[in-house]
């Protein structure tokens, strides 16, 4: 029996090398995208965030509570998402003037996104820092906590 070898065409297995150079690049780009898609999220919640608390001073200088909760999502804790407390805040510290964030954090769970900022805040009568927790609803965020701290609220 005559034994023949089998055709070739040509065909060369690219070494090792090449294809472990062609999967780290596969997951670099891979890697810089979704690097690229959290910046964006982050910089989208932070201007969002960033306008919210403007309005949320600007209800709370005019001593709008009853509109701040109304616009707050139905999840607004009960103890802090009271006309009475924001009232209380407002009065002990008076108007807010600066802001400055300094902190963000952005939490994607069973389908929903919580915004978690932290603001350094001057008031007319203090200064405060300010933990916002927002809700995003489409474009927009909604109010879904608040807590306040500041060493005006500390009776002597």
């Amino acid at each position: 029996m005559h034994q023949t070898s089998p055709p070739d065409f040509g065909y060369k297995v690219p070494p090792k090398r090449i294809l472990w150079k062609s999967s780290f690049v596969i997951t670099a780009i891979v890697m810089v995208f979704f690097m690229w898609q959290c910046g964006a999220a982050l910089i989208t919640a932070r201007r969002l965030a960033n306008g919210a608390v403007r309005h949320f001073h600007e209800e709370l200088n005019n001593g709008r509570y009853d509109e701040i909760v109304r616009e707050a999502d139905e999840g607004f804790a009960s103890d802090t998402g009271s006309p009475n407390f924001l009232q209380a805040v407002h009065n002990k510290l008076g108007n807010a003037t600066v802001e400055k964030q300094a902190n963000i954090v952005v939490n994607v769970n069973a389908g929903r996104t919580l915004i978690t900022t932290e603001y350094n805040t001057t008031f007319a009568h203090g200064s405060a820092t300010e933990t916002f927790t927002w809700i995003k609803k489409g474009d927009a965020l909604k109010l879904y906590g608040y807590n306040i701290q500041s060493n005006a609220f500390i009776v002597n």
